[in-house]
């Protein structure tokens, strides 16, 4: 599970620099929250990776059936009023699809595409979070 760590640093002001192995990734607030605007805020990256998990399985389901998905638009639209306290918060995911794509696809493709990993672990699973500072366990969140 080490090759699954990530590294979280902080660069300055409210930016955060996350090494995932090769790959960096970088947060910061907008303007009017304090940050300095250079990148997604974490809430906005938490949706473009539950919506990027659903547009992966889109994209493999087509493949698999030898669909063109290159035409597909996929939205996000979070119907959440305060993402820290709505007991039961609601997204919606639109799919536009072109005019040719056939209909007997639709249902498949929707039942493939939905079963995405980061939303599954939201919805389906009760993950446990466990928070330790210098090695010692501080306190631990579970739904």
């Amino acid at each position: 599970m080490t090759e699954d760590k990530l590294t979280l640093t902080l660069p300055s002001g409210f930016i955060t620099k996350v090494q995932v192995g090769e790959f960096t990734l970088l947060t910061d607030y907008p303007k009017d929250r304090g940050g300095s605007g250079i990148a997604l805020n974490p809430w906005r990256l938490f949706l473009a990776a539950m919506l990027s998990c659903h547009g992966v399985n889109l994209a493999k389901y087509c493949y698999q059936q030898g669909l063109d998905y290159s035409q597909i638009e996929v939205n996000l639209i979070p119907l959440v009023e305060d993402c820290k306290t709505d007991e039961f918060p609601e997204y919606q995911i639109h799919v536009r699809l072109p005019p040719d794509f056939p209909s007997e696809h639709i249902q498949p493709m929707v039942d493939f595409f939905t079963d995405c990993p980061v939303a599954n672990h939201l919805v389906k699973l009760k993950p446990i979070l466990k928070t330790f500072v210098n090695g010692k366990l501080i306190c631990t969140h579970a739904r």
